[in-house]
C-alpha cells in the first residue's frame, strides 16, 4: 500500500496548488478525516514541504496510531528529508504492525544503508526479495518519480542504484547521460 501512496500520480492534477488550498479548506470542516490528511501529506511532499507532509502524517497518526500505513509513510516522510533515524524507527514500527509490505523493508534497507549499517541494510533487503519484490524496479520507480519532480540529483542517483544492479538496461544507461547533462546546463 505505501508503494502505492509513493508513486501517486500527484502531478498529473491541473492544479495542485489550488488543490493543496481545497483540501486545507475542507479539513477545517472535517478535521479528522483521513482521506483528506492523506491527499494533502501526499501533495505535501510532491511540492518538497517533507516538514510539512509529517505534520499532516503526526495528525493521521494521532487519529490512528497503530495503523501501519501512516506508520510507514512517516517512515518514507523522513527518508526523504534524509533523516534516517528517525525514518528506521517509523520504518520498523511499520513492519512491527505488518511485517508482509516488501516496499517498506526495501526503504528500510536504504535508510540503514545510507547511515552506514551494511549488515542490517543486506538482511532487510534480503527479506524484501524473499517477499518477491524487485529492488531493481524500485530504483527505477524512484528515479522516474523524482524526475517527474524535477528532483534531478536525486532521479540521477537512484538511476545509478539500478544501473549498478543491472548494468544490461541501455534506457538506464541513457537516463543517466541525460540526466547528468541535465544538471551540469543547470
Amino acid at each position: 500500500m505505501l508503494r502505492t501512496n509513493v508513486f501517486m500520480e500527484i502531478n498529473e492534477l491541473e492544479n495542485i496548488e489550488e488543490r493543496s488550498l481545497d483540501l486545507r479548506s475542507e479539513l477545517i470542516f472535517d478535521p479528522d478525516n483521513l482521506e483528506l490528511l492523506k491527499e494533502l501529506g501526499a501533495i505535501l511532499c510532491f511540492q518538497k514541504k517533507i516538514d510539512d507532509a509529517i505534520e499532516v502524517y503526526k495528525k493521521a497518526l494521532e487519529l490512528e496510531p497503530e495503523n501501519a500505513e501512516h506508520l510507514a509513510y512517516m517512515g518514507y516522510l523522513y527518508y526523504e528529508k534524509d533523516d534516517f533515524e528517525n525514518a528506521i524507527e517509523y520504518l520498523n514500527k511499520a513492519l512491527d504492525m505488518d511485517p508482509e509490505d516488501p516496499f517498506v523493508y526495501f526503504l528500510l534497507g536504504n535508510s540503514y544503508s545510507r547511515i552506514g549499517r551494511i549488515v542490517d541494510a543486506i538482511r532487510v533487503y534480503d527479506l524484501a526479495i524473499f517477499l518477491d519484490f524487485d529492488i531493481y524496479d524500485a530504483h527505477v520507480e524512484f528515479a522516474i518519480k523524482y524526475e517527474r519532480m524535477g528532483r534531478y540529483k536525486r532521479a540521477l542517483k537512484e538511476y545509478i542504484t539500478a544501473y549498478e544492479i543491472d548494468p544490461r538496461d541501455d534506457c538506464v544507461k541513457e537516463k543517466i547521460d541525460y540526466l547528468e547533462e541535465k544538471i551540469k546546463e543547470s
